[in-house]
């Protein structure tokens, strides 16, 4: 997993937010959940009493890490989903 992709969903987790901009740019439901599962079997997320995720004690430092790196993320389509840039001669039919 990629170092903005295990941000973005820290960052996700830590403010109880949507996982929704990462299906819109094309990533598979089944992918962001194997993300998910991965970061909970490291121990940076976990659950609360009222059963919701929460990061972990080690999922705050590393997201503490990853912040002070890069200042900001952006969420880019898959490569699949990118359509190659065309001559202005040139017509896109889909």
């Amino acid at each position: 997993m990629r170092e903005s992709i295990e941000f973005l969903i820290l960052d996700t987790i830590k403010k109880h937010s949507s996982i929704m901009p990462l299906f819109t740019a094309g990533y598979s439901y089944s992918k962001v959940i194997e993300w998910v599962r991965q970061l909970e079997k490291d121990g940076k997320i976990c659950y609360d009493e009222m059963e919701q995720r929460t990061l972990s004690e080690s999922g705050l430092a590393r997201w503490g890490i990853i912040k002070k790196k890069k200042n900001h993320f952006t969420i880019l389509p898959l490569n699949s989903y990118k359509v190659k840039k065309l001559d202005i001669d040139e017509i896109y039919l889909p």
